[in-house]
C-alpha cells in the first residue's frame, strides 16, 4: 500500500474514533458555563455508563423563605423505569411560585459557597441539589459531599413531555469526610433528553 493510502486509512481511523475520543476528554472546570455537547444524554456513575431508560420531571412540592414562596421540581434519569433503579442521577431546582420551568436555565457553580450560587433570591440557590447513585459500584455522590457543576436547560413543554439539556460534572479525585480515598472516575450526565412530566 502506498504511503498516501496509509495516510488516508490513518485519517479515516482518527475521524471514526473522534466521537469516542471527545467523550474521553477531561470535564470542563465549570460545566455551568459550558455549552452542552450535542449528543443524546449519557450518564456515568462509578465508572459505569448508561443511556437513561426513564427520564422524568416531577413536582417536588414547595418552600418558603421569608415572604417569598417557591415551587420545586426534580429531574430524574434512571437506567430502569423503576423508583429503585440500580443507577440514577437526580437534580432538584426551584422557581418562584406559579412560574413555569419552561425555557429556563439552571446553574450550579463549582463552589461550596451558597452565597455565590445563582438563585431567585439572595441566599437561595436555584439548584437545590443533585445526586448520583450506582448501587452495584456502591457509589453514592451528592452536592452535600462532592463538588460538582451543572447547567440544566429546559425547552417548552409539549403535551406531557418537556425537552432539555444537561451538563452535570463531578470531577474525579475528590475525597469526603467519610471516604479519604480519592474518587477514581469522573461522574457526569451529559446531553439532550425528553422528560415525561408527572
Amino acid at each position: 500500500m502506498s504511503s498516501s493510502a496509509w495516510k488516508l486509512v490513518l485519517v479515516s481511523s482518527i475521524a471514526i474514533g473522534l466521537p469516542h475520543a471527545a467523550r474521553a476528554q477531561a470535564l470542563p472546570a465549570d460545566c455551568s458555563a459550558a455549552a452542552v455537547p450535542a449528543q443524546a444524554v449519557e450518564v456515568s456513575i462509578g465508572g459505569a455508563k448508561f443511556a437513561p431508560k426513564s427520564v422524568k420531571l416531577v413536582s417536588a412540592g414547595g418552600m418558603g423563605m421569608g415572604e417569598e414562596n417557591f415551587d420545586s421540581y426534580r429531574l430524574s434519569l434512571r437506567n430502569e423505569d423503576d423508583l429503585f433503579a440500580p443507577m440514577e442521577a437526580t437534580v432538584t431546582v426551584i422557581v418562584r411560585k406559579g412560574q413555569r420551568i419552561d425555557g429556563k436555565t439552571f446553574r450550579k457553580l463549582p463552589t461550596k459557597s451558597t452565597a455565590k450560587q445563582p438563585g431567585p433570591t439572595s441566599g437561595l440557590p436555584e439548584v437545590q441539589g443533585w445526586s448520583m447513585k450506582n448501587k452495584d459500584a456502591k457509589a453514592d455522590l451528592s452536592h452535600v459531599s462532592y463538588l460538582g457543576s451543572l447547567r440544566l436547560e429546559f425547552g417548552q413543554r409539549q403535551g406531557g413531555t418537556i425537552a432539555g439539556k444537561i451538563y452535570l460534572c463531578v470531577p474525579k479525585g475528590q475525597t469526603t469526610m467519610f471516604d479519604k480515598t480519592p474518587s477514581r472516575d469522573d461522574a457526569f450526565a451529559i446531553g439532550s433528553f425528553q422528560a415525561k412530566i408527572e
